[in-house]
């Protein structure tokens, strides 16, 4: 097997060279020239007129110019159908390319209610997650701590956050607290998160209709 591999791989290695590919390829043509006048009833010379009279066949005008008019057409259609590299969404973030994350989350929400929120009556929230990072990313950026959501029910916290984690868009960020000597979890904007915010800021731009998307929801949930 490792035998036929350095074999394979040192043919290909002469194909791929500029003058002894030439040299295959008439090597080729040759062999199957051959065996056709072996196995055929045509002479070579008759082989070579009946060339000859294919490419000195004069067809009408009107084919020629049909066929250079399709030859552009064909070019056109490849060019207007050719998908175009976007600065923004092909952007990578992390394991994602930004359109594919922007996507993902814009179609997820996760309305998982904690038992603070059941204590107080609350309800959680069925925006995507897309939106609620767009909403607090300035929370984000300041650092989330338990003490920051004891009037919250504990979403952002306990929900929201672990799950952008899984994202890359948050890092959880673990010391210990040496007076009751437990583990304190914050949790900040990552810096995939600010690239991605960035990238969200610059779509939402281009975009108006995505801005009255999120500003929309935005709104409704500070109301």
């Amino acid at each position: 097997m490792e035998l036929f591999r350095k074999i394979w791989n040192w043919i290909l290695s002469i194909w791929k060279d500029p003058v002894w590919s030439k040299v295959i390829s008439a090597g080729i043509i040759l062999l199957i020239s051959t065996v056709w006048l072996k196995y055929s009833n045509l002479t070579f010379k008759e082989i070579y007129n009946g060339l000859i009279e294919g490419l000195a066949f004069k067809a009408p005008i009107f084919v020629f110019l049909s066929l250079i008019a399709a030859y552009f057409l064909l070019k056109l259609f490849q060019k207007s159908f050719k998908r175009k590299s976007d600065p923004i969404w092909n952007e990578q973030v992390g394991n994602y390319k930004f359109s594919e994350l922007y996507h993902i989350l814009a179609n997820q929400n996760f309305p998982v209610e904690t038992r603070g929120m059941s204590w107080l009556g609350r309800k959680p929230p069925e925006d995507d997650l897309l939106s609620m990072f767009y909403t607090y990313i300035t929370l984000f950026n300041r650092g989330l701590s338990l003490d920051d959501e004891l009037n919250g029910g504990g979403y952002l916290y306990g929900v929201l956050a672990p799950k952008l984690v899984s994202y890359g868009l948050i890092d959880k960020i673990e010391a210990k607290n040496l007076r009751i000597d437990v583990m304190d979890i914050k949790y900040q904007t990552s810096e995939l998160g600010h690239k991605f915010y960035a990238l969200l800021e610059k779509s939402i731009h281009l975009n108006p209709e995505d801005e009255k998307k999120i500003k929309h929801k935005q709104g409704a949930k500070r109301s």
